[in-house]
């Protein structure tokens, strides 16, 4: 990582406008407070140039002006800002009412889902039972007809024997029978 180029000339607390802004409203209401009750002293060192103004609160009366002048813009700016994410905040709660209403819309499905898996998952169950039923059902109609085969094969045979019992007569009757001449 590259290390951040820092400022030298100003300090880090300058580097914003708006705090250099305030800062120097800061320091030049300091100085206009205490330029009245300060006294300067003039020294006789060569090294030394002092400062020397004509008229000190006219020029700070004029900075001060100057930084009321940006601190309007600023709070402008601060109000434009403002607005504007109002404008951005409504636009996402517009945004978030048709989302919300998607989402509730889509648990009432989902939950409509789960209750027809539910009557689905019984209707199965009762298919596969009836299936059982008609499986069994099916082998008792097989069993059903062989009966039903069984007893006309039981009757035909009592028919028949019937028959030859009518037919015959019997040895009594044979033995009885005359002969019609």
């Amino acid at each position: 990582m590259k290390p951040k180029r820092t400022d030298s000339i100003r300090p880090k607390i300058f580097q914003s406008p708006a705090a250099a802004a305030e800062a120097a409203s800061v320091t030049a209401a300091y100085a206009l407070a205490k330029s009245e009750k300060l006294e300067f002293i003039e020294t006789d060192d060569s090294n030394f140039e002092g400062v020397r103004e004509n008229n000190p609160v006219q020029d700070f009366s004029i900075e001060i002006n100057a930084i009321r002048e940006e601190n309007k813009v600023l709070v402008s700016s601060v109000a434009k800002i403002k607005a504007e994410n109002s404008r951005v905040r409504e636009k996402i709660d517009e945004s978030m009412v048709p989302t919300s209403e998607l989402s509730k819309e889509l648990h009432s499905v989902q939950g409509q889902l789960v209750v027809e898996r539910s009557r689905c998952s019984k209707l199965e169950a009762q298919i596969a039972e009836l299936q059982k039923r008609l499986e069994t059902s099916q082998s008792i109609e097989d069993e059903v007809q062989q009966l039903r085969r069984q007893k006309s094969m039981v009757d035909r045979n009592m028919e028949m024997a019937a028959a030859q019992t009518q037919g015959s007569g019997g040895v009594c009757r044979w033995i009885a029978r005359t002969p019609n001449a």
